[in-house]
């Protein structure tokens, strides 16, 4: 059988060897991309630490205005979000994949951040808390579907491409002659 023919241009020097190499250079490019976003996302993380141990120091000691309960729950749920933020890099580079389960949680957490700050403010009606609410409740029922149901045992890996096969293991593979 006759494979079909394609538009676009099929470079091989060998067994496509600039396929390969293109390949390579983009995995690269991501992980340089992805370590920079993480070094910029705990650089981030660090600066709003600080400052807000900086902006609530004086406030503790009695030597300054009182800080607002709403700058503290603010800042420490902006703080909780860019954890999960940080998370969910981190774990993109441990398992090679994005987990659906960890960007809901930096969703759910950024909606909790929200609708708490405008409880703070009393600029939040009745309607508003239940429709924040059902995104809460939404994204948790989404959080834990992703959790019970993880990727197939025999789905391929992330870095198979298309059309080519993964190694067999040694035991599988037939005796060579």
């Amino acid at each position: 059988m006759e494979l079909p023919e394609t538009v676009l241009p099929r470079w091989e020097f060998g067994r496509g060897t600039v396929q390969k190499a293109l390949l390579r250079f983009f995995r690269i490019a991501v992980a340089a991309a992805f370590n920079l976003i993480i070094l910029l996302l705990l650089f981030g993380l660090g600066i709003e630490i600080v400052r807000s141990v900086w902006e609530l120091a004086p406030t503790l000691v009695g030597a300054a205005p009182a800080w607002s309960f709403r700058n503290l729950v603010g800042r420490t749920l902006s703080l909780v979000v860019l954890l999960e933020l940080l998370r969910a890099f981190v774990e993109y580079f441990q398992f090679d994949r994005i987990r659906l389960h960890v960007l809901l949680e930096a969703a759910a957490a950024f909606v909790l951040r929200e609708l708490m700050l405008s409880l703070f403010d009393e600029k939040i009606t009745g309607i508003n808390v239940l429709i924040w609410s059902v995104a809460v409740v939404v994204l948790v029922l989404g959080r834990t579907v992703a959790l019970f149901s993880p990727p197939l045992p025999g789905a391929a890996p992330k870095r198979t491409l298309p059309g080519t096969q993964p190694e067999e293991p040694e035991e599988k593979r037939p005796p060579a002659s």
